[in-house]
């Protein structure tokens, strides 16, 4: 029964540590720290707690035999913990280097299969096995060690106990001549028993010992790793949010319609942004320099917003301070008018959904990865049938319909199998599974983080027909991180951020930005070959109110292009030099 036991907490403990470090980087340590842990809560300590129970009874009989001679057998036994107890320990530091060899060596095995592709393109295979195979020698080395030290252990306990025995014997045989009277032949057998008896029992607790100790070294990043505080901890956050998961994708009822509306017209009358920085710098990692600083910014409902600048310039910084993967270091960030350090992670992933330059697709069906994170009952037709009905429309919306119509390129269906990471699909395809994965969930912002960048032109076509779908179908809030100025255009996007080097560079209309020459987005716009437009033809842009059509003569240096359009609102006509236009845009 006690080693059932044991063995149902050994168990146990496995499934408990490998769900809390189910992470790719601590590959090594679930497969190995963990089992480690697993021996000793379901072998090691069951067998020390049964070694103890004979130790104590043994040594109760030998007190009650012979107090004199029992001092010399535990002489012999505080000489073997000392020796056990020196053992341990350098087993301990020992099995912690040993186990930080092996995850280097997992890690390296693990990159090695996910980089295949490129390992073979440039010949690296030689490389990484030269590396893995440095790992693994090291991590033998101390293998040896920890073997030589194991030997050198067994030795000398086994010689101690054997030379107790002699001297017990010895003792027993001296008293038992001088003094034949106090020792006869009986008590002498059951005494020589009991001290072979506590001599194993000790003997073998101090193995067990040794062998605790070097699991705990083995496994001590393993503890180390879950009594980490989170950076971002949700058990710190108050819920200020109090309203309820709409997760099962149920019909809203008509209360919480109406509390809702008024939620809404109550928050266009404050005119609240939707998400709000103030002072904002982001600093995170090892880095010095942060990675946003001061940034003042405010989005508002229905606001299409582009983030572009050069590399480094704290894009991507700035969607995942968004998403909360980042915490303010300075200033502060709202979302619908709380603070985002007020909100947990499920309360901003019900708001803002984020679809990544590269989807990350489960292998498993269409509508799984489509559904991910919103849990449903599967058991119920009905919530079954209402589930795939949405998830059709959801694909339909981002251009993959699974009718299995002329326009599916593949014939998918809802319970299509993606592959790994979506290896079935194209890159244009995972992206429209990865934006009807966002639409579903209907949230008030959606992130893009260079939804295109991937992309060939006739993919990024159907995916920006899509995007325009999207913004056309929800009044939600979208902020775009691109470098492709071409589909700022494309989307519609009214308010441009141009960022430099963590600051915020310029803010505006694309259209109002390409008219400063002078400016970043503008240079931007001329090394990507996109012209500015006529100012005229910008504020009919900007002033889409206005009912007057705008007529356009365009002077160039070489001749006189004259283009109109009359829309009977009236007629205005305006000159515009080309001269200072580089020759390659003056052609655009």
């Amino acid at each position: 029964a006690r080693g059932a036991l044991f063995w149902i907490a050994g168990s146990r403990g496995n499934y408990n540590a490998r769900v809390k470090l189910h992470h790719n980087i601590l590959l090594s340590r679930i497969n190995n720290d963990v089992n480690k842990i697993g021996q000793v809560i379901s072998f090691h300590i069951n067998i020390v707690f049964r070694q103890l129970t004979q130790f104590v009874f043994g040594s109760f009989f030998l007190l009650k035999i012979s107090p004199q001679m029992s001092l010399v057998a535990f002489t012999g036994i505080g000489f073997i913990a000392i020796i056990s107890a020196i053992y341990g320990q350098f087993s301990r530091v020992l099995a912690e280097k040993v186990q930080d060899k092996f995850a280097e060596a997992s890690a390296i095995a693990e990159t090695s299969f996910r980089m295949s592709e490129t390992i073979r393109a440039f010949n690296g295979i030689n490389l990484e096995t030269s590396k893995y195979e440095a790992g693994q020698g090291e991590a033998l080395e101390l293998e040896e060690v920890q073997a030589w030290a194991y030997g050198m252990h067994k030795f000398i306990a086994d010689s101690v106990e054997t030379l107790l025995h002699i001297t017990v014997m010895y003792c027993c045989w001296s008293v038992g001549r001088l003094h034949p009277t106090l020792v006869d032949g009986k008590t002498l057998t059951s005494f020589l028993f009991y001290v072979k008896f506590v001599l194993e029992s000790s003997n073998e607790v101090g193995n067990e010992w040794a062998k605790i100790q070097s699991a705990i070294g083995a496994s001590s990043k393993i503890f180390e790793l879950i009594g980490r505080v989170p950076r971002i901890n949700d058990q710190d956050v108050v819920v200020v949010d109090k309203e309820e998961d709409d997760l099962t994708m149920n019909a809203t009822s008509t209360a919480t319609s109406t509390m809702k509306e008024v939620k809404e017209e109550e928050k266009k009358e404050k005119q609240q942004p939707i998400i709000n920085m103030s002072n904002m710098t982001v600093t995170y990692g090892a880095m010095e320099a942060p990675a946003l600083k001061n940034i003042n910014l405010q989005i508002h409902e229905h606001d299409r917003v582009a983030i572009v600048g050069r590399s480094g310039s704290g894009k991507s910084s700035m969607l995942r301070t968004i998403l909360r993967f980042y915490d303010p270091s300075s200033g502060s960030i709202e979302l619908q008018g709380i603070n985002l350090q007020d909100q947990t992670r499920k309360d901003i992933s019900r708001k803002v959904v984020v679809v990544e330059q590269e989807p990350h697709l489960f292998p498993t069906t269409l509508m799984e990865n489509v559904l991910y994170g919103l849990p449903y009952d599967e058991n119920d037709v009905e919530q079954e049938e209402g589930m795939r009905v949405r998830v059709a429309e959801a694909l339909e919306l981002a251009g993959l319909p699974v009718t299995g119509d002329d326009k599916n390129d593949l014939g998918l269906e809802l319970d299509t199998r993606v592959g790994e990471g979506g290896r079935t699909l194209s890159g244009g395809q995972r992206q429209r599974v990865a934006i009807a994965r966002a639409l579903i969930r209907s949230p008030d912002v959606l992130l893009l983080d260079e939804p295109t960048a991937a992309l060939d032109s006739k993919s990024e076509k159907t995916v920006v027909d899509a995007l325009q779908r999207v913004m056309q179908k929800g009044a939600r809030s979208m902020v775009m991180v691109t470098h492709r100025l071409g589909v700022i255009r494309s989307v519609n996007v009214n308010k441009v951020i141009v960022l430099e080097k963590g600051e915020i560079a310029e803010v505006g209309h694309p259209e109002e930005l390409l008219q400063n020459k002078d400016g970043l987005y503008s240079q931007l716009a001329r090394e990507q070959g996109i012209v500015a437009e006529s100012s005229s033809l910008s504020s009919e842009i900007m002033s889409s109110h206005s009912s007057a059509t705008t007529t356009t003569t365009t002077t160039l240096v070489n001749g006189d292009v004259n283009g109109s359009v009359d829309g009977g609102g009236g007629r205005l006509e305006h000159d515009v030099e080309m001269k200072d236009i580089p020759t390659p845009l003056a052609q655009c």
